[in-house]
């Protein structure tokens, strides 16, 4: 009796520890971006007549939300897409309620893919492989350039924080971020716009730096304060996100990487977004009464980055 009782026990913790080994290697990407995530038909209506209204008028600065972090930034006529996603993980463990606004073969033209970090919610290689290929890559590691350039794309840059390149009228530059991996933001400035985009990052010290050497004119700021039982480094949450808008100085802000949620109840455990985090960060602005205007695009919704 003994000894079966010790195999159930050991048979349980086998399954309970090969569950979590799983949960963890999915969510660093080995087995993701397996299920495609559907657009619905509305939010890709509104994705095609945004993208003919800014290919009439390059005069237009504006955002395009696509889901997630997945932006489409139209400055003048450059096209930049921000951590392409588009496939939810196998297991399920993070799910989105709503696909992203088109499949990357609808996106059209890119000039610049801005890539952040390596997490598979911020890099989906399986969307990548069909995204317009003559793009320009721009990554945080020299490990990440080299997978892009497997994947078929010519051009690819890693950038250190604080390095700087030009592309056509755009000149984009990285910047410090704080995540559980290597993580850079970027800045992307034409003319008078300045646009930051943060990536999945953690409150830091560097945003002041950010905001004293590049004034940015419109924030991409990540909103949902997800992060694992024990690591003391996260995505800001609503009112971590509203501290940077304030120490950044923008006038034009859009939370990002707001929309996922935890369906998989192992992982629900550890890992905890705030529920609802779009509108309680332009609720936290409300409350400290700035002088801010806050976005929330459903997903194939273009806002103006223009103050």
């Amino acid at each position: 009796m003994k000894t079966l009782r010790r195999r159930a026990l050991l048979t349980g913790a086998a399954a309970t520890f090969t569950a979590a080994a799983a949960e963890y290697l999915s969510l660093r990407g080995l087995f993701d971006h397996r299920q495609r995530a559907r657009p619905l038909p509305q939010a890709s209506l509104r994705y095609r007549a945004a993208l003919a209204a800014l290919e009439r008028d390059h005069a237009l600065d504006a955002l395009v939300h696509i889901g997630h972090s997945t932006h489409l930034l139209a400055l003048g006529s450059a096209r930049i897409l921000t951590d392409p996603w588009f496939n939810d993980p196998a297991h399920g463990g993070i799910d989105h309620a709503r696909g992203p606004a088109v499949g990357p073969e609808s996106v059209g033209r890119l000039d610049v893919i801005a890539i952040s970090h390596e997490h598979p919610d911020h890099l989906d290689p399986k969307a990548l492989d069909r995204l317009d290929k003559r793009a320009l890559c721009l990554l945080p590691t020299r490990q990440l350039a080299a997978r892009m350039r497997k994947l078929g794309f010519a051009e690819v840059e890693w950038l250190a924080p604080y390095a700087s390149l030009e592309v056509g009228s755009i000149r984009i530059s990285a910047v410090p971020a704080l995540h559980d991996v290597h993580e850079i933001g970027f800045v992307l400035e034409r003319a008078a716009t300045r646009v930051y985009f943060a990536g999945d990052t953690a409150l830091h010290p560097e945003m002041d730096a950010i905001a004293e050497r590049f004034a940015p004119t419109a924030a991409i700021l990540p909103v949902d304060g997800s992060r694992l039982d024990g690591d003391r480094r996260w995505v800001m949450n609503p009112a971590e996100a509203a501290n940077a808008a304030q120490r950044l100085g923008a006038g034009v802000v859009i939370p990002s990487h707001a929309e996922a949620h935890v369906r998989d109840p192992l992982l629900s455990l550890w890992l905890h977004p705030v529920p609802e985090a779009a509108r309680r960060f332009r609720r936290q602005l409300q409350a400290r009464r700035l002088d801010i205007r806050c976005h929330l695009p459903a997903p194939g919704a273009a806002v103006s980055l223009k103050i």
